[in-house]
């Protein structure tokens, strides 16, 4: 791309090349530094056609005598040749000047950012970020400073653990990594003190304490917040009383019984929508913060359902502007009222239940029962009822310490 903007603007002519020896004529060509290319045998078989530089074409003098070859332009193409094509257009020389003027004023600024890496933190919230810290589109790059930017998107997000913020060009990207272990699959640190608390609101079905003090048993019913393994170890004395607390990061399996509700209302009447396979389309042009339609257009279409892909553009791979384009597709399309029947009522509602199970498989939640019941209300249907389900409720909080205590392993005495 770059090579061959250089030999635009320096100019080029595309020639024939024919007479007694065309060979050595290449080849005093590539010993005295001549470049040529697009190198290739005339139809008829004698001589050559090829493209070569302007500097280059005017040393082939002595060459072409040396060789008793002739040389013939065929083309001339580069920007020498265009202006003085266009050397008393004035104005559109001065155009060429604005326009490159522009470009370069432009090229100071933000006008693409590429988010790379992100799950739990949508695009929206690191764009309405990055515009919070005025470093958001149309910004001068020299405004930016890319550290200090990555330290408050890392102190604002504590999922975030690492991110880098590049400028390339007139494209920002912010490439982010967040810690996608769910709450409940943190492991405590050694350095500080948890106790595991309930997640969710349920009845306990299997608890396997590894370390820590188990406050709840299998059967126990459970509130979301309560306590269920102590990072708190009590140390008694021979009267039974507590002497001194023992700390330690509390770790345990524990999974619960817990009830989801569970409700979905489907609509018995609704529109049906059939495309005709008429089809427009619109194109539209938005230059910063001006729209510009065609004012050419019109819609033919009563009713119709309209699809748009919009698209930026730019130079190079780094380098947009601050122009998009939109394309409008236009389908036509007729409504008619209809109703569900029961059965259909039936499968919907059966689809939709299916579709929720699989959402919470896909999350290592196992189902134990499903009581879902379909009722019709005032011409509308709603399948309500709830789900039971087995599922880990560990969740963590650091542990409350009193003055009295000592931080680490509980020991046994006869040891």
């Amino acid at each position: 791309m770059l090579l061959s903007l250089i030999k635009y603007f320096q100019g080029y002519v595309y020639v024939q090349l024919t007479g007694y020896a065309p060979e050595r004529f290449l080849n005093l060509c590539g010993s005295h530094d001549i470049l040529i290319w697009n190198l290739t045998p005339c139809e008829d078989g004698e001589g050559y056609r090829f493209c070569i530089s302007v500097r280059g074409f005017f040393r082939l003098k002595p060459i072409l005598k040396k060789t008793r070859t002739h040389i013939r332009i065929l083309k001339r193409t580069g920007a020498p040749f265009a202006a003085f094509r266009y050397r008393r257009r004035r104005v559109f020389a001065a155009g060429i000047f604005l326009f490159a003027g522009l470009i370069w004023y432009l090229s100071g600024f933000v006008w693409n950012i590429e988010i790379n890496g992100n799950s739990y933190l949508s695009d929206e919230m690191i764009l309405d970020f990055l515009e919070e810290e005025h470093c958001t589109f149309g910004t001068r790059k020299r405004l930016i400073n890319c550290e200090e930017l990555e330290e408050a998107l890392r102190s604002r997000y504590g999922d975030v653990i690492w991110t880098s913020i590049k400028l390339y060009g007139t494209k920002m990207t912010v490439d982010v990594q967040e810690n996608l272990l769910p709450a409940e699959e943190y492991e405590a640190k050694p350095d500080l003190i948890c106790d595991i608390v309930s997640s969710k609101d349920g009845v306990i079905t299997d608890i396997i304490t590894r370390s820590g003090t188990p406050l709840v048993a299998a059967g126990s019913e459970v509130k979301a917040g309560d306590v269920l393994v102590s990072g708190r170890i009590e140390v008694t004395d021979d009267n039974g009383e507590v002497s001194q607390y023992l700390y330690h990061s509390s770790d345990a399996d524990i999974y619960a019984r817990v009830v989801y509700p569970y409700e979905d209302v489907i609509e018995a009447d609704y529109t049906d929508v059939v495309q005709t396979g008429e089809t427009k389309e619109d194109y539209s042009v938005m230059a910063g913060d001006n729209l510009l339609k065609n004012p050419f257009f019109r819609n033919p279409f009563t009713e119709y359902q309209v699809t748009s892909d919009t698209w930026q553009l730019h130079l190079s791979e780094h380098f947009y502007l601050p122009v998009w384009f939109t394309r409008h597709h236009y389908e036509e399309v007729t409504k008619t009222p209809k109703t569900h029947s029961e059965e259909e009522i039936q499968q919907i509602a059966t689809k939709n239940l299916q579709n929720y199970l699989e959402d919470l498989e896909e999350k290592g939640i196992q189902i134990l029962e499903k009581n879902v019941m379909i009722e019709k209300i005032d011409g509308t249907y709603v399948a309500r009822g709830t789900i039971v389900v087995r599922e880990s409720v560990v969740s963590y909080q650091p542990t409350e310490q009193t003055d009295t205590g000592e931080t680490g392993q509980s020991t046994d005495e006869s040891e």
